[in-house]
């Protein structure tokens, strides 16, 4: 039926180009709408990574949230997936610590006789023991005997009646037990010299210039200005989850609106194609029906004007819809970057603070949590292979001499000179760490005692040749050390114990020697 003429002809192939052309942009839109879409879903992945670690608590929300972002982004699965890493944020455990202060409170029944002090120490100490126990820092323990004892400051001696026994107290065991708190406390490096200044006071409390009664009461007020430092950090750390939690919710919006944006150009699209449809099947069903070719000819017209006026408007609202979704990826980009640089900021600021607490101020040696930790490990490993495993213990020579002598500086520098000789004298596989004072211990892994024997020997020789010179006076350096090997049915303190006492016969003999057991 030939009722097309030359102009309808053209009419309509302008149509069919104008109708392809817009189909061709709404892939190019759709295309980048997959783009933004597969840029998002690696944001959040790398966002999930850098996290992973922080919290052992969100680590497994973090997982399940990249598994899902992995092949699909599902703004509805994905705005539950935030809620619950927010809920996850919220509830974060916080740790919980126990303390032992046995020998403390032995030493605080004797020195607080009165009937009330006794039953509150009594109370105190079966509340720390317990499951309930609420006391998690050594510094909230210290803060609890304050209350107790500190209407009548305690005697250091207990004198009776002339035919009564005299009870003298062994300052230099509790000190040893304080120092020992001190050492796993953590302290922050803004208070490093107020720390020392005490536990060198602690370490020889009869030779201070200070009663005993002001080293403790010094102790106890370090203590609190510890807690209350350790308090607001704590209140950062809160203001910074509370952050997290606030741009989390931003992300959600974000996340939402843009996939409103797309929802409605799809509706849209959807919509033309129906329109165009209808008018494309009224056309053909009029065109059998009817027998007039001029009727046919306005019903052409007059459909080409409905589906032009329909793209047109398809158009104009699919432009705002893709200007609306590309604000909201951008947006959403954005946050997703500046989240990411934060993030790498707070890494950064935990490895400084976890070095900080796994490690030595003043010579950079892992500490002794850092020794006790390695030491857990490597005799795990000599009982799963049974490889040998030998502990040498050093110590400085002499060292209060050297304080006494030439000034606690020059001591300082010992230390760190002598840190150093042993770190760089050591092969990869062994552990080196500052155990406390002028103590240092070595872990020597698949190396027998006898074997440990010549290495620490070379080691003390080249410590022996280590000097300096202070206001005109050289400063020698030499060093003891007990060895011994990891037997079966050893513990980690019987262990220590038997190295300790071959660096005593070490001493014993003359200093400056390395002896074996």
């Amino acid at each position: 039926m030939s009722f097309f003429n030359k102009h309808n002809e053209d009419l309509g192939e302008q149509w069919r180009k104008k109708y392809l052309n817009l189909f061709d942009e709404q892939n190019k839109i759709e295309r980048l709408h997959q783009e933004k879409e597969k840029l998002l879903r690696q944001f959040v992945i790398q966002l999930s990574i850098l996290s992973e670690g922080h919290n052992k608590h969100l680590d497994p929300v973090l997982v399940h949230v990249r598994n899902h972002v992995k092949n699909e982004l599902d703004p509805t699965a994905l705005k539950l997936e935030l809620k619950n890493f927010t809920e996850s944020v919220k509830n974060v455990p916080k740790p919980k610590k126990t303390l032992n202060a046995g020998l403390l409170f032995d030493f605080l029944s004797k020195q607080h006789t009165e009937s009330t002090q006794q039953t509150a120490l009594r109370e105190l100490q079966k509340s720390l023991e317990s499951d309930a126990n609420i006391i998690e820092q050594p510094t909230d323990l210290f803060v609890e005997i304050l209350k107790i004892i500190e209407t009548q400051p305690p005697p250091l001696e207990k004198v009776e009646s002339e035919n009564e026994e005299i009870i003298h107290i062994d300052v230099n065991i509790v000190s040893e037990q304080v120092l020992q708190y001190l050492a796993v406390l953590g302290i922050p490096e803004i208070f490093t010299e107020e720390s020392k200044s005490i536990q060198e006071a602690l370490l020889n409390p009869q030779q201070s210039t200070l009663a005993y009664e002001q080293i403790l009461t010094n102790l106890v007020q370090f203590l609190l200005k510890v807690k209350e430092f350790n308090e607001a950090e704590q209140q950062d750390i809160d203001q910074f989850l509370l952050s997290i939690t606030t741009q989390l919710s931003e992300l959600n919006t974000l996340v939402t609106q843009a996939d409103n944006s797309v929802t409605a150009s799809v509706k849209h699209r959807n919509k033309l194609d129906q329109s165009v449809f209808t008018q494309i099947r009224e056309l053909q069903t009029h065109a059998i029906k009817t027998a007039s070719i001029d009727s046919l000819k306005e019903m052409v017209n007059t459909c080409f004007k409905t589906i032009a006026t329909d793209i047109k408007t398809h158009y104009q609202e699919d432009k705002e819809n893709q200007l609306q979704f590309q604000n909201h990826m951008s947006e959403l980009v954005n946050k997703m970057i500046a989240m990411e640089l934060e993030s790498e900021n707070l890494k950064a600021e935990l490895k400084v603070v976890h070095t900080q607490a796994s490690h030595d101020t003043l010579t950079g040696l892992p500490n002794r949590n850092s020794y006790n930790k390695r030491l857990k490990e490597e005799i795990a490993r000599h009982n799963r292979y049974q490889t040998p495993l030998t502990l040498a213990i050093w110590d400085i020579d002499h060292f209060k001499n050297i304080n006494d002598t030439y000034g606690h500086k020059s001591g300082d520098k010992v230390l760190t000179l002598t840190a150093k000789q042993l770190e760089t004298n050591t092969r990869d596989t062994d552990f080196i760490a500052r155990f406390g004072g002028e103590e240092f211990v070595m872990l020597l892994p698949n190396t027998n005692k006898d074997s440990a024997l010549l290495l620490v020997n070379q080691l003390r020789e080249v410590i022996e040749k280590t000097g300096f010179n202070a206001n005109g006076m050289a400063v020698p350096i030499t060093i003891s050390c007990g060895v011994t090997e990891f037997m079966d049915g050893d513990t980690e303190d019987s262990l220590f114990e038997r190295a300790d006492k071959a660096l005593y016969e070490s001493k014993h003999q003359g200093r400056n020697r390395c002896s074996i057991l």
